[in-house]
């Protein structure tokens, strides 16, 4: 009788042994899984924000796109910035006169081909709301307001324009 309950005790101490190994892999696992899922939230919240700054990523690669463009065709038509300055101007809106209006809009364009104004504000408009601006004054016109800002780009070197070539 002595060695059968040696056998059972020997069964449920490997049992014993077999159910703490299995509870201890068992909770090894649940920790592993709690980590995985938290390595996998984050990798949710990652994919996320590089969806998000998707958008963003795509209009500075079209934005590339079109300076390497335009470099190809500055490089193309033989454009030398160091042959260029550059001014900035401003004109705060108020009143003006037609005759001033029209000696600052000169002004702006004397330099022909040999400069460029690229304006970030421009405005024109009649203080009369009888008057429009491409009508000959009628009496009692109270004149314009005019306002401007931007950068004015002129030649610095005077460049001889391209020989034509006959086909």
């Amino acid at each position: 009788m002595n060695g059968t309950r040696t056998v059972k005790l020997g069964a449920l101490a490997l049992a014993t042994a077999l159910l703490a190994g299995g509870a201890w892999l068992a909770q090894s696992g649940l920790k592993r899984l709690a980590f995985e899922r938290q390595q996998a939230a984050q990798l949710r919240q990652s994919l996320d924000s590089a969806r998000s700054l998707m958008p963003e990523v795509e209009q500075r690669e079209r934005l590339m796109q079109s300076l390497k463009q335009v470099a190809q065709q500055v490089d193309r038509l033989g454009f030398d910035p160091a042959q260029w300055g550059e001014r900035k101007l401003r004109r705060t809106t108020g009143p003006a006169t037609r005759v001033e209006a029209a000696q600052f809009l000169g002004e702006l364009g004397r330099g022909g081909a040999g400069s460029i104004f690229v304006a970030d504000l421009f405005e024109v408009a009649t203080l009369s709301p009888e008057t429009g601006l491409f009508q000959m004054p009628q009496p009692g016109d109270k004149g314009l307001t005019l306002g401007a800002s931007g950068t004015l780009y002129f030649q610095t070197v005077s460049v001889a324009p391209p020989p034509r070539t006959m086909p």
